[in-house]
């Protein structure tokens, strides 16, 4: 049974699930939603569609909202969703469904999985020690989503705390509002050895490098993947220099900077 997961993924925890689920139900094309952006790819037929993306503010991040206003799928398939966060993922089963239904497409089933936090304005990760015991925690649960999905559920939603579901519809549209303008506080330290890496992983081209050095250019997307990447720690978002940063483990800056699609193999992207 053919499907198609189209992930999107800073740090590579959502990556990490989509390659988990690709895994899980064989015949699985992985497609990078920043990618596809980018690309004028035409109509994708599958049984089962899936969107992986992480949570943003208890809603989907701002390019996952672009991708899906101009998504278009050929016939009726079967469409799913799994989202990676830190605590709740808030309304982001609802607004996700909505987006859909726009598109002529109806959200069958969604899930929720809890990852290693890593949100710098928020404290950033934990230590280590802590980041490998949410892994393990969060691999069991992948591990129940993929048995769930190969028996086609319907209404599946896991959004967490009820009251996180409520404020999301209020909080989400200010956190898009005030994307484009949320890298103004980004900076490079003199511990930058201008490799230039932060500019390549950028999923939204939004650092240019002068000097070799990078500036940032105000369409921010929030993903962090600059920060968590950077060979030296050398940027920063404010006072964060003593903050711990984070990347799946599975997951490499080649794997987010490569290309298209993968044929449902973890660990295989261009």
């Amino acid at each position: 049974m053919s499907t198609i997961v189209y992930w999107f993924s800073g740090t590579g925890n959502s990556l990490h699930l989509a390659r988990r689920i690709a895994e899980g139900l064989g015949d699985t094309e992985l497609v990078s939603i920043a990618h596809a952006m980018r690309a004028a790819d035409p109509p994708r037929t599958a049984e089962r569609v899936g969107l992986v993306f992480p949570v943003y503010a208890w809603g989907p991040p701002g390019i996952v909202h672009r991708f899906i206003e101009r998504l278009v799928v050929e016939g009726k398939p079967y469409v799913f969703a799994a989202f990676t966060c830190g605590g709740s993922a808030g309304s982001t089963a609802a607004i996700t469904r909505k987006l859909l239904r726009r598109r002529g497409l109806d959200l069958a089933a969604a899930w929720s999985v809890r990852m290693v936090e890593n949100y710098p304005p928020l404290g950033g990760a934990p230590a280590p020690d802590a980041q490998q015991r949410h892994l393990a925690a969060a691999d069991r649960r992948i591990g129940e989503i993929v048995g769930s999905l190969k028996a086609f559920p319907a209404g599946v939603t896991r959004d967490g705390n009820p009251l996180f579901g409520l404020l999301g519809p209020l909080i989400h549209p200010l956190f898009l509002r005030d994307l484009p303008r949320m890298d103004r506080k980004f900076t490079a330290d003199d511990t930058c050895i201008q490799c230039g890496l932060c500019a390549q992983i950028c999923p939204v081209g939004n650092i240019d490098l002068v000097d070799g050095r990078p500036r940032w250019l105000g369409r921010c997307e929030q993903c962090y993947a600059c920060f968590h990447f950077c060979p030296t720690r050398a940027i920063q978002r404010g006072r964060t220099a003593r903050q711990h940063r984070y990347h799946h483990p599975d997951v490499s800056a080649a794997d987010l900077t490569g290309g298209a699609s993968s044929q449902g193999q973890p660990g295989e992207t261009p």
